[in-house]
């Protein structure tokens, strides 16, 4: 019985050592994949951003913000919460005006993420282009704070301003 007994217990002390053993590799390797995962996620956000904008599709912006989210539009012109941001991106976005028909995009390489846990930022600019012209008639930039809520992520804070059509 005492045999079966310290038998047991190194057994359990062998299986345990075991499972602590590998732990620091696959950790490192879920932080890098968990990383990877939550870049793609903010990257979508911009995507998404872009195609609300080119269809006029408020709901599908409007997806994109949290509850309590702030929105800068312009100088001395804040949107405090969704309701506020819907209103703004309806009456006061002259990418959302009827007459605008423009397609909205961004150039890869002005996209810039971070990612810090549950928290990221997101900085791009807008070029929107004329449908019958093709020429850039508009050009911003958006500077944004995000956060992973409830599993996903979304926009809190976001600034708007005026940027240069340079490389």
């Amino acid at each position: 019985m005492r045999t079966l007994l310290v038998g047991g217990a190194l057994a359990v002390i062998v299986v345990s050592l075991a499972a602590c053993g590998g732990s620091s590799t696959s950790s490192s390797s879920q932080d890098a994949l968990q990383r990877q995962a939550d870049l793609w996620a903010i990257d979508q956000i911009e995507r998404n951003f872009h195609k609300a904008t080119s269809l006029h599709d408020v709901d599908l912006m409007m997806s994109l913000w949290a509850p309590h989210a702030t929105f800068t539009y312009g100088p001395g012109d804040t949107a405090t919460g969704t309701k506020q941001i819907r209103h703004a991106f309806l009456h006061e976005s002259e990418a959302f005006k009827p007459t605008s028909h423009w397609v909205s995009d961004t150039p890869a390489y002005k996209v810039r993420i971070t990612v810090n846990g549950d928290r990221g930022t997101l900085n791009f600019d807008c070029h929107y282009v004329d449908i019958k012209t093709g020429k850039v008639v508009s050009h911003t930039a958006a500077d944004q704070e995000v956060a992973r809520m409830n599993g996903k992520w979304l926009i809190t804070s976001m600034v708007g301003g005026s940027a240069p059509l340079t490389p």
